[in-house]
């Protein structure tokens, strides 16, 4: 995203040289800002209403807010205990199974006013933020303000998941840049070469430059980004394809995750897998459910 300066918006970095923790990353990050400001965990994607919870914030003067979503298991969440006007009187990071105070989970999307940063150690501790520093706030009476959103919200650290959030955005669940119909008409970026009996079933989206060969078929929730290629009679069944991904002639993909420049030898088959950037699959050779490859690793 560069400065930013494409989207309208100055961007500026903080780059960790070692990991710090949540709490000393945030406070390393934040040094010098003088109003309120948004913290947001990297692998969450939601449909939150900012400007919302911005509001919510400042009318209830609130030294911390947390956005929270109901969940059906809190035992693997930050879970809060929430008053009569959603203030936070206990927080709880992954209390035992039964042990929660409610079911309304840490969503990861925070507003910190600058002086939360005083209340952070300068320890390296990972998760200081939800162990330490929330309870101690609330503890000594600061005012922490929860904002229970049923806003989409999706954390996407497994592989599972982010293939949950593809397919749940093909199915119009979050408002995004795809169109509204896409559960209908297969999207075709700019570029694209399909050939005449090549078949797109939907939900289906192409980035640009994408070849699809003879008899090749896509099969939804799919998605293929910028530069992929389908050789002749090639597969690919609800998968995500990251860019420049070249599936060979009768190749099979289903159920997977394709890194960046990945390759699939003619007649192989991927399925259930995950395959980091630069990966190949021999000609003929068989990945299936739950395997994974590093990077520029070679299967056969």
């Amino acid at each position: 995203m560069g400065d930013g300066s494409a989207l309208g918006v100055a961007l500026s970095y903080c780059y960790e040289t070692e990991p710090l923790g949540s709490g000393l990353a945030v406070k390393q990050a934040a040094r010098g800002f003088d109003g309120p400001f948004f913290v947001c965990n990297g692998d969450v994607i939601t449909g939150l209403d900012l400007g919302a919870m911005a509001l919510r914030h400042k009318d209830n003067g609130a030294l911390l807010s947390i956005s929270l979503s109901y969940v059906d298991d809190p035992s693997g969440f930050g879970v809060a205990e929430l008053d009569e006007d959603d203030r936070i009187r206990r927080f709880v990071e992954k209390p035992a199974p039964g042990e929660a105070p409610s079911s309304w989970a840490n969503a990861g999307t925070w507003i910190f006013e600058p002086e939360v940063l005083q209340h952070i150690s300068d320890d390296k501790m990972d998760g200081s933020l939800e162990r330490l520093v929330f309870p101690s706030l609330i503890a000594d009476g600061f005012r922490v303000q929860g904002f229970p959103s049923a806003a989409y919200w999706m954390d996407v650290g497994t592989s599972e998941r982010y293939m949950q959030l593809h397919r749940d955005i093909l199915a119009g669940r979050l408002d995004t840049l795809v169109p509204d119909d896409i559960e209908v008409n297969p999207y075709v970026g700019s570029g694209c070469r399909l050939w005449p009996d090549a078949a797109l079933l939907p939900p289906v989206v192409l980035g640009e430059r994408c070849r699809v060969g003879a008899g090749a078929r896509i099969e939804g929730p799919a998605v293929l980004g910028d530069d992929c290629a389908v050789r002749e009679e090639g597969r690919v069944a609800a998968s995500v394809l990251w860019s420049g991904v070249r599936v060979g002639e009768g190749a099979i993909v289903r159920d997977s995750i394709i890194g960046e420049g990945c390759w699939i030898g003619d007649g192989a088959v991927v399925e259930g897998s995950v395959l980091a950037n630069g990966a190949k699959v021999k000609r003929g050779v068989r990945l299936g459910p739950g395997a994974r490859l590093e990077p520029d690793e070679v299967a056969g």
